[in-house]
């Protein structure tokens, strides 16, 4: 059975997730170490543990987006968003499983 929208955040899906998926797109093409210096800039968080790496790329995937009341988590299958009790869930590519799990080095340079 097809659900209906409920309101006006159910509405505001379509540009959450083009927005997302935007990000993801332009996340994905960058190396291990790559996407760890981005989410460090962008986050501001440290990543020193699995907490602080998903909260850090999680602010990352939603730089510039207006998510317009849905909330995002990891999931074991990509990114969940959620609102209420509806549920999506993002593919996300093997470098953010790499980051998570804190298989990257960043390398400063003078």
């Amino acid at each position: 059975m097809i659900a209906l929208p409920h309101d006006t955040t159910d509405l505001l899906l379509a540009p959450v997730l083009l927005g997302i998926d935007a990000n993801i797109d332009r996340l994905a093409g960058l190396t291990l170490e790559e996407l760890a210096v981005e989410v460090a800039l962008v986050s501001n968080v440290p990543d020193r543990t699995r907490p602080e790496r998903e909260q850090g790329l999680l602010r990352t995937v939603c730089q510039d987006v207006d998510c317009h009341g849905w909330q995002f988590a990891w999931d074991p299958r990509g990114l969940r968003l959620s609102h209420h009790h509806r549920h999506i869930v993002l593919g996300v590519p093997p470098q953010f499983g790499g980051y998570l799990h804190g298989h990257h080095r960043i390398t400063y340079r003078d």
